[in-house]
């Protein structure tokens, strides 16, 4: 049967008896997913209020996940489900955590509405992370690779450039636009994710720390003005792109430079220029947006430990990065 919205009234309400009585009179909808199955429990859960209040970016994650294993379980009885089959499951997902955090709602969406006797994902223990780096960095190399393969004038290259400088998530970067820039030349906006607030020093000059970043925003803006965006710079054909659309162009864009890197590893790359420039772990997050220190620690002491071996260490005193107001013979 087709999903019918009914009012948020008690179910006595005369005006939710009324509408009860008009939802049964529709006709089943062609191809709809059969009663009882994990389809219908899918499409039930998608469609309901605790997925409606979930943050933008958890119910982007829950939809990729759900697309996936629609492919796998559809057709079968959603009360056939059992742990093991969700344990089984996990592997085939590239973030094990995120595929059972989605098999966790759907079971406990399921057991409040009746469609599953019991949460069989209760008893799924949450993966352990294994001794990974998360998202590979971009190198300065594959950046470079890239521009070759999308030139100026392209949304592609758009896209990137924006993602590039501004180290913003996909989540982000699809709102960002001209409303956000403030008189004094820095992009400020609220991030989906967290709810925190991020500063990109969008036409302002550059602290000493990004100043070998200033060819990368000139040509940001450049590529830019090939959208020429009015509510978002990313606007496509007047609307706001979404996460999905951007999250596929990077990825696929990429994979046809031949560099099979994800939009999340430049967000990286950016933080990891900005610490070997000298910035503390403040001001990296004051741009990125990142929520506490202890998520940037790693970049600045990775940046440390470079310049260690390369005989250029920031100076203890006044916290200057080489390069920035010294004099050649000083």
């Amino acid at each position: 049967m087709p999903l019918v919205r009914l009012p948020d009234l008690p179910m006595d309400h005369p005006d939710f008896l009324r509408a009860y009585a008009e939802a049964k009179k529709t006709k089943p909808v062609k191809g709809a997913p059969a009663a009882g199955s994990f389809a219908g429990l899918v499409r039930s859960a998608l469609a309901s209020k605790d997925f409606r209040e979930k943050q933008p970016a958890t119910r982007a994650m829950f939809q990729r996940h759900c697309d996936d294993l629609l492919k796998d379980f559809g057709k079968l009885s959603a009360r056939g489900l059992r742990s093991k089959h969700i344990r089984a499951n996990l592997p085939k997902a590239a973030s094990e955590g995120h595929r059972l955090r989605t098999w966790r709602f759907l079971c406990s969406y399921g057991v409040r509405v009746g469609l599953l006797e019991r949460n069989e994902a209760a008893d799924v223990d949450m993966p352990k992370p294994g001794k990974t780096e998360g998202h590979p960095i971009w190198t300065t190399g594959e950046i470079e690779k890239f521009r070759a393969r999308w030139p100026m004038g392209s949304a592609t290259r758009a896209a990137f450039e924006l993602l590039r400088f501004s180290g913003s998530r996909i989540s982000d970067a699809v709102r960002l636009g001209p409303g956000m820039i403030a008189r004094d030349g820095v992009l400020s906006y609220r991030q989906v994710k967290t709810g925190g607030m991020a500063h990109v020093p969008w036409t302002c000059p550059l602290p000493d720390f990004a100043v070998h970043l200033a060819a990368d925003r000139a040509m940001m803006h450049e590529a830019l003005k090939a959208l020429a965006g009015q509510m978002t710079f990313l606007d496509a054909k007047g609307k706001a792109r979404s996460e999905k659309s951007l999250g596929t162009m990077i990825r696929e864009a990429a994979r046809d430079a031949g560099v099979p890197k994800s939009s999340h590893g430049l967000r990286k790359a950016l933080a990891t220029e900005l610490a070997e420039g000298g910035a503390t772990p403040h001001q990296i997050a004051a741009w990125t947006g990142h929520e506490t220190l202890k998520e940037v620690d790693h970049y600045t002491k990775a940046a440390d430990r470079r310049r260690a071996v390369r005989g250029t260490e920031r100076d203890g005193n006044g916290g200057k990065h080489p390069g920035q107001g010294w004099k050649t013979g000083e």
